[in-house]
């Protein structure tokens, strides 16, 4: 087992890649019954920037949930571009409720990470 914290870079890594649990298996003996925001430390401030430094897991990450987003259409957190805005909203039956607008790619991706991790 790992000592925690946990350091930054890998729980952002883990937070875009999808790969939180298996981060968290290196530092706690009961993932199951764990809720993974008592290891995670990263805001959103920290997030962006390292989107912003990062813009091509920022684009993978929009560009993937693009392509899981045409299937399913309700329930689900959805980002997408209009011209030069970025938005985020939860949709309800194809429809968005609530969207929000992102100027840049990285404020975009960061929503949909926090969303999709519930820390928003």
């Amino acid at each position: 087992m790992k000592p925690l914290p946990i350091p930054e870079t890998e729980q952002l890594d883990a937070m875009v890649n999808g790969s939180i649990w298996s981060l968290l298996k290196d530092y706690t003996k009961d993932v199951e019954r764990v809720d993974f925001r008592e290891f995670i430390t990263i805001n959103r401030q920290k997030l962006v920037y390292y989107l912003v430094v990062n813009p091509n897991m920022a684009e993978a990450y929009f560009n993937e949930q693009l392509k899981a987003n045409t299937i399913a259409t309700h329930d689900i957190a959805k980002a997408w571009q209009e011209g030069s805005i970025y938005f985020v909203a939860w949709m309800d039956h194809g429809r968005p409720r609530n969207p929000r607008r992102f100027k840049t790619l990285a404020e975009t991706v960061a929503e949909l990470v926090l969303v999709n991790h519930g820390m928003y």
